[in-house]
């Protein structure tokens, strides 16, 4: 697996010194990752408000917890 960390500070680092390159790739990765995330837990609270069967509390938790992997700094 590549380290895109890695790679968006080389790619940054043409235009920035290597510390802002670096803390750059992470703001970037970072932002990437809460929107990822907040994506994962709306489409989840909508899968469970459109679905009437027994296991749609199972399915909100599920995305609930993936997205929680993903961004752990915001609890819904």
């Amino acid at each position: 697996m590549a380290n895109i960390e890695a790679i968006l500070t080389g790619l940054l680092s043409v235009a920035h010194t290597p510390e802002q390159a670096a803390h750059a790739a992470r703001t970037v990765l970072h932002d990437h990752a809460h929107q990822l995330a907040e994506q994962i837990r709306e489409d989840a609270q909508a899968r469970h408000d459109r679905d009437y069967s027994d296991n749609r509390i199972f399915r909100l938790i599920g995305g609930r917890q993936a997205a929680k992997l993903i961004d752990p700094e915001v609890e819904s």
